[in-house]
């Protein structure tokens, strides 16, 4: 088991106005506010958008993009002449081709790559609008798992030695795909990758919800411990970053295991769908942030080189009241 040296410690953000305006769109506040909360820097949410003026040096990491879709797009040629929205069609595939999906993700790395990165977290999972509410999945975690390392092999084959310019972190959620629960299927998805660049990111909360069974905080951190205690030093090795914060959404997962399409539902404008969809998410991805110091415990076990406080912002008091309570907790302040 590797010892861990300095622990980068960051905080998620993105560039849309929701996210900046927390900061009133200024990065001197950004800055400010880092060092408040002694914080090394942000993992900044990024696509393939042209990048605008950003100071570089406050940017650690990335977060690229999820295109929730993408599998099905990988099974099902036909997804891209299917009768929806460019909006909507591109927000689910991430482009009208899988050509173009691989020209998005690339662009996205060397977006990445131009901001100077540690690394770029890329989830490993499949969900569709209407699976939000009922669960009904026809693709297994190595069905997804499949369909992403070809994806990415196929993306990375333009770099030199077939290796990404960045490090790819590979995030869990509780979708289909990489949930963590199972180090065999861990395993799986290890050997279908084609390249050597990449680590893991633990996501604390989205392992409490794929394991449907938290509740408290003080229980859900021993449910965390007992899941990473099934992996072998070697594989514990390859876990290199945390998203910390913790969810509690045992007994809505447990109860509401099909919940009902809204009246109407497929008739509703793209908008309005997804904003329901978010509204279950919310129930079930809580991003709360840790109060009990026995989270430490989760740190320590993992030992990773970089640790994000991964909050919604929503206002400036918020997240600054969520990272000064799990900081405290963290390190016994």
């Amino acid at each position: 088991m590797k010892t861990r040296g300095y622990m980068k410690e960051l905080m998620n953000l993105s560039l849309y106005e929701a996210d900046m305006c927390v900061f009133d769109s200024d990065w001197g506040n950004v800055e400010n506010f880092l060092k408040k909360h002694d914080l090394d820097g942000i993992e900044l949410f990024i696509d393939h958008s042209p990048l605008p003026d950003i100071p570089s040096d406050l940017i650690e990491a990335v977060h690229l993009p999820y295109w929730m879709g993408r599998h099905r797009a990988w099974i099902d040629d036909s997804v891209f002449s299917s009768e929806m929205d460019d909006i909507e069609k591109f927000f689910l595939f991430g482009g009208s081709s899988r050509d173009e999906i691989i020209s998005n993700f690339r662009t996205s790395m060397d977006n990445a790559l131009s901001l100077d990165a540690a690394y770029g977290v890329f989830h490993v999972a499949y969900v569709e609008m209407e699976n939000v509410f009922t669960r009904n999945f026809n693709y297994s975690n190595r069905d997804v798992m499949d369909t992403t390392a070809e994806f990415l092999n196929e993306s990375m084959k333009i770099y030199p030695n077939g290796e990404p310019p960045v490090r790819l972190f590979f995030e869990n959620l509780w979708w289909p795909g990489l949930t963590f629960l199972d180090p065999e299927d861990t395993q799986y998805f290890i050997e279908q990758l084609e390249f050597d660049n990449w680590a893991f990111i633990l996501d604390v909360g989205h392992l409490m919800n794929a394991t449907m069974v938290c509740t408290e905080e003080l229980d859900s951190i021993d449910v965390v411990l007992s899941v990473l205690s099934k992996y072998s030093d070697e594989m514990m090795d390859r876990f290199e970053g945390i998203h910390f914060h913790h969810s509690l959404s045992g007994d809505f997962m447990q109860g509401n295991k099909c919940i009902e399409l809204p009246d109407n539902y497929c008739k509703l404008p793209f908008s309005e769908r997804f904003g329901k969809v978010m509204d279950v998410v919310g129930q079930i991805d809580h991003h709360l942030p840790f109060k009990n110091k026995n989270c430490s415990k989760i740190v320590d076990f993992v030992s990773p080189d970089y640790l994000t406080h991964e909050f919604m912002l929503g206002d400036f008091e918020s997240i600054d009241y969520n990272i000064s309570t799990q900081r405290s907790a963290l390190h016994h302040l």
